[in-house]
């Protein structure tokens, strides 16, 4: 019996060993596929099509980790073949996982055989309805076939999962793209249920920014009475110049003890905003000292305090004001617009330059703030930077009317002198 014992327990380590031998084997075949990849290109593909160590189980799991990039360099032919074969393996050895589907899906576009690239990617998604890069990917072959509708649908799925991804990236008009988004932030709702106020807040502002103001309006209805939902109806009342209405609704925000010193403090910032406008002055000074002294360490007091020394014409108080909003907020593209703006006012273009050029580096995807960027700069005269910038935002964005137009311009004023 003892005997017996120790011949299982015998085999069972050398099961183990032999497990952990081939995982081992099928970690340096992977390393080595991928190492050789990055330098020499077909040499790696050529291991990816051939290399029987890469149909280890354990080679098959690491190779969820190839990128599409990662073929970039490699010819067509080696690409194709390359995905064909890890492909395979992928939805042989994890039938489960959409990667495989994906990669013979990316097969299937390089042999042009786009209908067959769909119904693969309709696999991958049925396995992993959550990846908002299947349903981008699926969107992109469906517009090639020509069915915007589903496309957007996909994108608008993709978006409500993953907001602001933009791989892999899908060329749509603006109408459409502002389509996906609105719908996108519907579908949100329900996956995130969790963040109800926050969804519902950036529909309504999507929504009012197309000039559906009362659809917005009406979709916050349910959440009125929540503090983040009654600050964003009083900036909405603000810029609509109705500042009663707005002082009615900052009145619980600004008071409630319960309420976070911080959001207590965005509120009476808010106050002196509306106040000010409403021709109280002493008033707005005042609230904006009480949001300073509720959350010093919060940009929006120094905001407003920059506000109302703007308005008073001291633009050196509220550049000052700024500089210490913008240390609190160092990735606030909007703050590094306004620094931007009072900056060029006051006469100290080198600082503005520096908000926009930061802000562009943070937000690099937006083309109003590189347009912004190229046109300070020639107002600045400085035209080496100029075109310098807009060769970047071009290459970008090479059908962006506003950024062709500036091109335009930065010839004409380059040719003028």
């Amino acid at each position: 019996m003892i005997r017996e014992r120790v011949h299982w327990l015998v085999l069972a380590m050398v099961l183990a060993l032999s497990a952990e031998a081939l995982n081992t084997v099928g970690w340096f075949a992977w390393k080595r596929a991928a190492r050789t990849l990055s330098i020499r290109p077909d040499a790696g593909a050529a291991l990816l099509i051939s290399d029987p160590l890469l149909a280890l189980p354990s080679a098959v799991q690491r190779t969820r980790r190839m990128n599409a990039r990662d073929l970039g360099m490699v010819s067509r032919e080696m690409a194709v073949s390359s995905l064909a074969r890890i492909g395979r393996l992928q939805t042989g050895w994890l039938p489960a996982d959409p990667v495989g589907f994906v990669n013979l899906a990316r097969e299937a576009l390089l042999g042009d055989q786009v209908e067959v690239a769909s119904a693969l990617l309709e696999k991958a998604i049925s396995r992993d309805a959550t990846s908002p890069y299947a349903h981008r990917f699926q969107a992109l072959v469906l517009l090639h076939l020509g069915r915007l509708e589903k496309a957007l649908g996909h994108l608008a799925l993709a978006e409500g999962i993953a907001p602001g991804l933009r791989s892999p990236v899908v060329e749509l008009t603006e109408e459409d793209e502002r389509r996906v988004r609105i719908e996108g932030l519907r579908l949100r709702r329900s996956l995130y249920p969790r963040n109800r106020v926050g969804t519902a807040l950036a529909l309504a502002r999507e929504l009012r920014s197309r000039g559906a103001e009362a659809t917005a309006e009406a979709g916050l209805a349910e959440l009125r009475g929540h503090p983040e939902v009654e600050l964003e109806l009083a900036r909405w009342a603000v810029e609509a110049e109705r500042y009663e209405e707005a002082l009615k609704l900052l009145a619980g925000p600004s008071t409630r003890t319960a309420y976070p010193r911080a959001l207590r403090a965005r509120a009476w910032s808010m106050v002196a905003t509306a106040r000010d406008l409403s021709g109280d002055s002493n008033g707005a000074l005042s609230a904006a000292q009480t949001a300073l002294r509720l959350d010093p360490d919060s940009p929006a007091p120094y905001v407003t305090l920059a506000y109302l020394a703007q308005r008073r014409g001291d633009l050196q108080v509220a550049l000052g004001h700024l500089r210490r909003a913008w240390g609190m907020a160092p990735a606030d593209t909007r703050l590094l617009l306004r620094i931007a703006t009072v900056a060029e006012q006051a006469g100290k273009s080198s600082d503005a330059l520096l908000a926009l050029e930061r802000a562009v580096v943070i937000e690099p995807g937006s083309t109003e703030l590189a347009a912004r960027l190229v046109e300070l700069q020639l107002r600045s005269g400085r035209y080496t930077e100029a075109a310098m910038s807009l060769s970047r935002a071009l290459d970008r964005f090479p059908t962006d009317a506003r950024l062709l137009g500036l091109a335009e311009r930065l010839r004409r004023e380059v040719g003028s002198h």
